[in-house]
Formats: structure tokens, sequence, C-alpha cells
């Protein structure tokens, strides 16, 4: 019976803790240098998953890492321990593009 109810436990764990993963979305129809933030729905965040997908005419950095020009559809997982994202954008060498970014914590 105790290995049951710390099975029940656990299952009841995972599933709060994947409810909390909702996407936050943001757009960009002209690329130039910005950030976002959104305040993560979890108390301690440790990951940070960024899903990129579109378009960019040369290349341009996302929180420091380069991604290259042409069809993006990449995801980024960085290690984020704050309950605020932020989301920092450089054009780099990039002029046109239009992106949309899906963020969400763990």
């Amino acid at each position: 019976m105790k290995k049951l109810t710390s099975i029940g436990f656990v299952i009841v764990i995972l599933i709060y803790g994947c409810s909390q993963n909702k996407f936050t979305t943001f757009q960009l129809s002209h690329l130039r240098d910005t950030s976002f933030y959104f305040q993560s729905d979890l108390l301690h965040p440790t990951l940070l998953e960024i899903s990129i997908n579109g378009y960019s005419d040369d290349s341009f950095l996302v929180n420091n890492i380069r991604l290259g020009g042409g069809n993006i559809d990449t995801v980024l997982k960085i290690d984020w321990y704050r309950d605020t994202v932020a989301i920092n954008l450089k054009r780099y060498k990039a002029i046109t593009g239009r992106l949309t970014f899906n963020c969400r914590t763990y």
C-alpha cells in the first residue's frame, strides 16, 4: 500500500508540474534590437525554452546566441533561475525578417 501511495504522489507532482508550462508568444514583423519580458508561472524555474519560427535575411542574436539567416525553426534551451524572464534580440547583421517566439519555463 505504501508503494501505491508513493506512485500516486509522483503522478500528482508530474501532472501539477506539467500543467504550469504555458507558452508566452511574441511576434516581430520588423527586426530591431529589442527585449521581451514576462513573468514565469513557476515558483522556481530552472529552464527557459524558446521556440523560434520565421524568416530572417541574415544572422541575429537571441540572449547572445547567434542564429543564422534564412528560414528559422529552432528551439533554444537555456538555464534560467529567475521568475522574470528576459528575451533579448539583437539584429546583428539582419535587416529584415518576421519571427515568432514561443517561450516557457520549466
